[in-house]
């Protein structure tokens, strides 16, 4: 079996397990809010990944897909930390596993990790297997305690920090699936790979833009939820002019800005009808 077949395994176990949680724990939220926390944990994998993989090139994944090292590297990622690392995070806050639980998932994921490194799926540079259990158990831990905020502080920092980390998937989802699918790339020469490169710029890029996004969300005036829209368009426009933004086999300018309309719309839709204040009306 090709290496991609257990990539996408694993993959499959982690949707199975997220959508079985949330099936049988229905009652603890609305499925909005399950969605949403799905979103934040995937979210939190990114971010860790672009610190660990992207800058330090701390370990490579090979699904055997690609020639290119660094593309490979993209789409393991995509792949397990889009799938895997939230859904564990979900089986944990909806059955509120304890530290032994989170510990044997730790171990679990420790002994995982060691198969793909002996079947040449996964290779360690200076990542080493105690880190990995770390970094599970602190990421279950975090998501644990986060769950708890969210789904009683539904306003505030806290909300605003959620939807933030939420918004930064949405917006950024499409463009390493448009790298891999060789659409589109940024020329930014920040390192000697242009996948990594396209990657450290763009998400960068994001991080800032989503800000703002999420910013302009909370406004209900259809002027300012607008403001995103222009600003995204501009940005892209500029970058193309720019020479930074370079398309291939037919793609433009034109489809990059539709589906970053589609995006904030998603955002602003986020925002108003999800992790809405409770109203708790007194009996009569």
């Amino acid at each position: 079996m090709s290496n991609l077949f257990w990539y996408n395994f694993l993959a499959i176990i982690g949707i199975g397990i997220a959508a079985f949680s949330i099936y049988k724990k229905k009652h603890l939220t609305e499925l909005s809010t399950w969605i949403v926390f799905y979103l934040f944990a995937t979210s939190i994998t990114w971010l860790g990944e672009f610190t660990v993989l992207g800058f330090f090139s701390s370990y490579a994944y090979k699904p055997g897909v690609f020639s290119d090292p660094w593309a490979e590297n993209l789409l393991g990622h995509l792949i397990l930390n889009s799938t895997l690392w939230p859904g564990m995070a979900i089986l944990v806050v909806a059955y509120s596993l304890d530290y032994k639980w989170i510990i044997l998932i730790s171990a679990v994921n420790v002994l995982i990790e060691y198969l793909f490194v002996q079947f040449g799926m996964y290779e360690q540079h200076w990542w080493k297997y105690y880190m990995t259990a770390v970094t599970v158990v602190l990421f279950l831990t975090i998501a644990k305690k986060w769950f708890s905020i969210i789904n009683r502080e539904r306003h505030g920092i806290s909300r605003f920090i959620t939807l933030y980390l939420v918004a930064v998937v949405i917006i950024h989802i499409s463009f390493p699936l448009l790298l891999l699918l060789d659409k589109q790339y940024y020329s930014v020469h920040l390192t000697e790979n242009l996948y990594r490169s396209s990657i450290i710029f763009i998400l960068s890029y994001h991080l800032i833009e989503t800000f703002i996004i999420v910013i302009f969300s909370y406004f209900d005036t259809r002027y300012w939820k607008a403001v995103p829209f222009v600003i995204s368009s501009l940005g892209q426009t500029f970058l193309a002019s720019r020479g930074i933004l370079i398309f291939k086999d037919e793609w433009n300018l034109f489809y990059t800005i539709i589906i970053y309309a589609i995006s904030i719309t998603v955002i602003i839709l986020v925002e108003k009808h999800t992790l809405k204040p409770r109203i708790n009306k007194k009996l009569k």
